[in-house]
Protein backbone atom coordinates (compact mmCIF):
# COMPACT_ATOMS: atom_id res chain seq x y z
CA UNK A 1 0.00 0.00 0.00
CA UNK A 2 1.03 3.55 -0.43
CA UNK A 3 2.00 5.89 2.35
CA UNK A 4 -1.32 7.76 2.36
CA UNK A 5 -3.35 4.55 2.41
CA UNK A 6 -1.36 3.40 5.44
CA UNK A 7 -2.12 6.67 7.23
CA UNK A 8 -5.85 6.36 6.48
CA UNK A 9 -6.01 2.71 7.56
CA UNK A 10 -4.08 3.38 10.76
CA UNK A 11 -6.30 6.36 11.59
CA UNK A 12 -9.42 4.28 11.01
CA UNK A 13 -8.12 1.51 13.28
CA UNK A 14 -7.31 4.00 16.03
CA UNK A 15 -10.76 5.57 15.70
CA UNK A 16 -12.44 2.17 16.12
CA UNK A 17 -10.27 1.34 19.14
CA UNK A 18 -11.04 4.70 20.80
CA UNK A 19 -14.76 4.38 20.08
CA UNK A 20 -14.82 1.03 21.93
CA UNK A 21 -13.12 2.75 24.86
CA UNK A 22 -15.63 5.62 24.97
CA UNK A 23 -18.60 3.25 24.64
CA UNK A 24 -17.24 1.24 27.57
CA UNK A 25 -16.70 4.38 29.65
CA UNK A 26 -20.24 5.62 28.94
CA UNK A 27 -21.76 2.22 29.77
CA UNK A 28 -19.88 1.99 33.07
CA UNK A 29 -20.92 5.53 33.98
CA UNK A 30 -24.57 4.68 33.30
CA UNK A 31 -24.17 1.43 35.24
CA UNK A 32 -22.84 3.36 38.25
CA UNK A 33 -25.78 5.79 37.85
CA UNK A 34 -23.37 8.72 37.78
CA UNK A 35 -22.22 8.13 41.36
CA UNK A 36 -18.61 7.66 40.29
CA UNK A 37 -16.88 10.62 38.65
CA UNK A 38 -16.45 10.31 34.90
CA UNK A 39 -12.71 11.05 35.14
CA UNK A 40 -12.21 8.18 37.58
CA UNK A 41 -14.04 5.75 35.29
CA UNK A 42 -11.91 6.96 32.39
CA UNK A 43 -8.78 5.81 34.22
CA UNK A 44 -10.10 2.33 35.04
CA UNK A 45 -9.26 -0.81 33.10
CA UNK A 46 -11.56 -2.90 30.92
CA UNK A 47 -13.22 0.04 29.16
CA UNK A 48 -12.16 -1.22 25.71
CA UNK A 49 -13.36 -4.75 26.41
CA UNK A 50 -16.71 -3.59 27.75
CA UNK A 51 -17.17 -1.26 24.77
CA UNK A 52 -16.38 -4.08 22.37
CA UNK A 53 -18.84 -6.42 24.08
CA UNK A 54 -21.59 -3.79 24.05
CA UNK A 55 -20.97 -3.17 20.33
CA UNK A 56 -21.11 -6.90 19.56
CA UNK A 57 -24.27 -7.23 21.65
CA UNK A 58 -25.97 -4.36 19.79
CA UNK A 59 -25.02 -5.88 16.43
CA UNK A 60 -26.26 -9.32 17.51
CA UNK A 61 -29.59 -7.95 18.75
CA UNK A 62 -30.01 -5.93 15.56
CA UNK A 63 -29.36 -8.97 13.37
CA UNK A 64 -31.77 -11.06 15.44
CA UNK A 65 -34.52 -8.46 15.15
CA UNK A 66 -33.96 -8.02 11.42
CA UNK A 67 -34.18 -11.76 10.78
CA UNK A 68 -37.24 -12.45 12.91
Amino acid sequence: MSFFEDIIVTGFQDAIFNSFRWIGIAFKWILYLGKKPFNQIKMENWNNRIGFLITVLIIAISLYLLNS
